[in-house]
Parts: C-alpha cells; structure tokens; sequence
C-alpha cells in the first residue's frame, strides 16, 4: 500500500535541503508527500532530528474554530520550536529574502513542570510558570503552504522559522490578564498600527490550544518538559512582511515585544 511505502525521513531530507538553501517547493513530489497527519507528524520529528536543534518547546497553528473548521481538523497542527531560533525581545533577525514571511502575536505559555503523556489529562493552574506574548515568523518550505495540504504543512514543521518571546504578562495563570490582553493588543509596524486581536471564531482560545498540545503529546507519547514554551497560535490578525528595514512591536501590561529585521 502506498501509505506502507512512506518514508519519513526521505521527506524530512529534502525539506531540510530546501530550508538550508532558502528556495521554495511547489510541493512534494508524490513519493515522498505524507497523506495523514500521523505520517506528516513522523516527518516532522525527522526534520526536527534531521536540523540537529534542541528543542524550546512547541508551537500550534490553524487553531480558531473557524481555521479547524475550514480546514476540517479536530485540533490544531503542532509544531516543534529549536531552541537557537527562540530569541528575546529586542533582536535583530536576519531572514532570507525568498517569499514572504506571516507575523503571528501570539499568547504563550512556560510550563513550570514536565506534563506526563496522559490521555484526558486537563490543564491546571500549576502547570503554568507564567504567560507572555511571542511574534512568530512563518516560512513555509511551499510557495502557497496552504494548497499543499496539512500533512505536508505539518511535516514542514507548521511553518516554523523563529519565535521572538516577550518578558512575562503575568506569574502562573491568570485569566484577566488573558482577557485583557484578548481585548487590547495591537501590532504595530515601522510604528504604524498593523494588526488588533481577533475575535469569535475567528479567534484562537490559548488554553484550548494547550489543552490539545497535551492531547497530541498523549498520543505520541511524549513527555512535555518544564520550561518548554507553548505559543499558541494567532492573538492579533496575521500578516506578510517582504523585504528588510521592519520593526515589529506590542506594548502590553506595561512591558514591550519587538524585534527587527
């Protein structure tokens, strides 16, 4: 059977290839395109491998009910963060010129302690050491990341190309804070507003995100660690940059992300 045939690994090396080169796929030739999410997951873990990182934490995309709904999923994809791509506000990246780039602000979470793969198991206040606000950059390995389908997105590691983290909102879990970051964040670009929060269902619930990374690690048998950070999936209305010469900020709390590029 063709699902029987699929090679992870020989799809995670030619990602890693076109990642290393800066190019851009139309998709992958069909030997080697994943066509379940078990089998883009396994890839995943490859490249991850493959890339020689250590890994920082975890990302989560396509998470609003309306994005699962269109995108016919039961949860968000999950990604995987390396560590030497996770910088502080206030950084300067150097990013490759080749297609654009997504701006996601996003809600994230640090765990305070590791999480044992258990089905069903909910999220409780004190897993949490404290929340904060993250910029992630989108580069897709695909021209158009969304005509590929998921499998092959969630094999290109949902996207990943940096995490750019802000100091901590608030100590542990702490829902108004969470609100009031929901209702007043805004993205500005080169100084200008760029981006406010989303709304409905259009809007991505941060602790049901965590909620299903739990789920997915469960499943995969995998032990979430203390200190990994957990970004998880669009606050602020996404958008693309091109070219260089940006400055990207959100003051929240009394505190403030940025970063350059």
């Amino acid at each position: 059977m063709q699902d029987d045939a699929f090679d992870p690994a020989a799809t995670a090396a030619l990602l890693l290839k076109t990642w290393r080169a800066a190019t851009l796929l139309d998709s992958l030739p069909v030997a080697l395109r994943p066509h379940t999410l078990q089998q883009g997951y396994a890839a995943q873990d490859c490249l991850f491998k493959a890339a020689g990182g250590s890994r920082a934490g975890w990302k989560l995309g396509v998470g609003s009910p309306a994005a699962m709904r269109a995108a016919q999923l039961s949860r968000p994809l999950v990604g995987q963060l390396e560590a030497a791509r996770c910088r502080p506000s206030g950084t300067r990246l150097q990013l490759p010129a080749s297609g654009p780039l997504t701006i996601e602000c996003e809600i994230a979470f640090v765990l305070a302690r590791d999480i044992e793969p258990l089905p069903g198991r909910g999220v409780q206040p004190d897993d949490i050491r404290h929340t904060c606000l993250t910029f992630e950059v989108v580069r897709s390995r695909f021209i158009d990341r969304k005509s590929v389908g998921w499998p092959s997105f969630t094999a290109d590691n949902v996207g990943f190309e940096a995490l750019i983290i802000g100091p901590p909102a608030c100590t542990g879990l702490d829902l108004q804070v969470l609100r009031e970051l929901a209702q007043t964040t805004v993205v500005h670009l080169n100084g200008e507003p760029r981006a406010r929060t989303l709304h409905g269902d259009a809007a991505t619930d941060p602790l049901n995100s965590l909620a299903a990374l739990y789920a997915h690690a469960a499943e995969q048998g995998e032990t979430l660690r203390a200190g990994d950070i957990v970004s998880t999936g669009a606050l602020c209305e996404p958008f693309d940059i091109s070219g260089s010469g940006h400055e990207l900020t959100v003051r929240y709390l009394g505190r403030e992300l940025c970063f350059f590029c």
